[in-house]
């Protein structure tokens, strides 16, 4: 299975801020999920960041000039491959890609887009391209609120540019407020989501991960200690494949996934209503999350007084989710995890059979490798069809395509033929 994100452009555009340095974070966080990135600098983003620096990092050539200069290293493009074409290597650049990205966007970078200037690179490329742009502004807070800029913002809006407002803090010339571009991570998820799935024509994967937090009174709550890296690389991995990806998540210790559908909830009837309402546009789904089996059957008003004294903690039984689903959508690939200590095989397949899944994941969080937030895993796949596959210790990112790979292996002639004897 290739990594479907590679077959996809992006123009990154970097204009003359003391941001600039952070494109070189952006084109990491892009070349991550796969994508090709190719940029394109203002003269005055030279000042800021050298193109050896970007052409390095993104692998590609820098375009910096509108007329191909004669100086230049093996990752500066100064026009057209040997000499031809200098003049227009910036718009054929622009044009084949799927989206243009302009992070830094200055001040003045969004008064020549919006009038129609062309005098240079950056803002060549993306006044000669139809593709969507998404603007990650950076400037003084003075600056970024003057009615012009203001106006100028409100024309590229109105015009179907999209933004990535910059954020509240502290900022280069030692005043604090808005005007410090967002961060990378943001950027790159609004770019993602502007691109969309890279093969919408392949099945749509629902995936859960991180606890759930049973509420006991308006400050505790009963859990457990899942970090959701699992979910998360599952997620991750989906979408690098290029499916469609929805992730319904819990609290997670791990850093949630760029440039996907998340919706965030707090207890297991939440993930249960989340689920009952998305499953239905999602073939498959991946419960990883590690979803409290009781809640407290009573949550207090208010704070529970401490007082040293022995209490009683009735609880109530969640509802089981993934049983739930399973028979109530026959045709969905379902995926489960077994989270049991010393073997417990039989156990797995008892729930296997329980819950109705197509495949459960075994694993044993005491097992060196396998322990609650690390980076690593050793899993027992267990299939309803009788089969057993056991996993040597890997990466979870690893284990996530493992997974990926076996449920889509999965013949969807027998998870939807017991839609077809209903009928």
């Amino acid at each position: 299975m290739t990594r479907s994100g590679r077959d996809r452009r992006v123009v990154l555009g970097v204009s003359g801020s003391i941001a600039a340095y952070k494109a070189a974070e952006i084109i990491r966080l892009f070349r991550k999920t796969g994508i090709d990135v190719h940029v394109v600098m203002t003269p005055a983003a030279r000042e800021f960041i050298a193109p050896l620096t970007l052409g390095t990092l993104s692998g590609n050539p820098v375009t910096v000039d509108l007329f191909g200069s004669e100086t230049g290293g093996p990752y500066l493009d100064w026009g057209g491959e040997g000499g031809g074409n200098a003049g227009i290597r910036h718009i054929q650049t622009s044009r084949e890609a799927e989206l243009i990205v302009v992070a830094p966007a200055t001040g003045n970078l969004l008064g020549k887009v919006a009038h129609g200037i062309a005098d240079e690179p950056l803002s060549t490329a993306i006044l000669a391209s139809s593709v969507p742009v998404l603007f990650a502004p950076a400037m003084n807070t003075r600056m970024w609120e003057n009615p012009a800029v203001r106006e100028n913002v409100r024309l590229l809006i109105e015009r179907g540019y999209r933004f990535v407002d910059p954020e509240e803090g502290d900022l280069a010339c030692g005043e604090f407020g808005k005007g410090k571009m967002a961060d990378p991570e943001r950027i790159v998820d609004a770019a993602l989501r502007l691109l969309g799935p890279a093969r919408p024509d392949l099945p749509a994967i629902l995936v859960t991960a991180g606890r759930t937090e049973e509420l006991l009174d308006p400050v505790r709550f009963l859990s457990n200690r899942s970090s959701g890296r699992m979910g998360t690389a599952i997620a991750e991995a989906a979408r690098d494949l290029g499916h469609p990806v929805t992730l319904v998540h819990g609290a997670l210790a791990a850093p949630p996934p760029i440039g996907i559908e998340r919706v965030e909830v707090g207890t297991a009837e939440e993930m249960q209503r989340a689920l009952r309402r998305l499953s239905p546009l999602h073939p498959i789904l991946v419960m990883a999350a590690a979803v409290a089996d009781y809640r407290p059957a009573r949550i207090a008003k208010r704070k529970i007084a401490s007082g040293g004294e022995e209490r009683s903690l009735p609880l109530a039984p969640n509802p089981d989710i993934l049983a739930g689903l399973a028979a109530s959508r026959r045709g969905m690939r379902t995926v489960g995890f077994a989270l049991e200590i010393g073997g417990g095989i039989a156990r797995a397949r008892e729930k296997l059979a329980r819950k109705g899944c197509d495949l459960i994941v075994l694993n044993d969080p005491t097992r060196e490798g396998s322990r609650f937030g690390g980076e690593t895993n050793e899993a027992v796949l267990l299939f309803a069809d009788g089969r057993q596959e056991k996993l040597p210790l890997m990466t979870k990112e690893r284990l996530a395509r493992v997974i990926l790979e076996r449920v889509m292996q999965t013949p969807p002639e027998r998870t939807s033929a017991p839609r077809r004897r209903k009928r």
